[in-house]
């Protein structure tokens, strides 16, 4: 398990509490970020339509989740770059993840942090 696993689950009860309320779980959590990683990474690197308005809104999801981890007292900037430093690992690792979250569930989740 990475560290950054290892720290989510350490959280304050509140914060815990909170990222259930919206994510349903820290594993949810974890997976959610991590695939908003993914799916940057994705646009950046692969010609896919509307490129430059998809980064916008994948960075305006990022942003919404770090200012929920600050204002939870947590270092947002930090833990969402730990995150997408797993998902980058395993990218060079040629290794994919399989969260077994469905589409359905992941864009449910996707709307209750807009």
């Amino acid at each position: 398990m990475s560290p950054i696993k290892e720290e989510l689950k350490k959280f304050p009860k509140t914060t815990l509490a909170k990222i259930k309320s919206i994510y349903g779980s820290i594993d949810k959590f974890y997976a959610t970020v991590y695939l908003i990683a993914r799916n940057e990474h994705q646009c950046q690197t692969m010609p896919v339509a509307a490129a430059e308005q998809r980064l916008r809104t994948i960075h305006a999801y990022q942003g919404m989740i770090r200012f929920m981890l600050d204002e939870e007292g947590l270092e947002g900037k930090r833990i969402m770059d730990d995150i997408a430093s797993d998902y980058l690992e395993d990218f060079v690792q040629y290794k994919e993840q399989d969260f077994g979250m469905t589409d359905e569930e992941f864009l449910t989740i996707i709307k209750r942090i807009g």
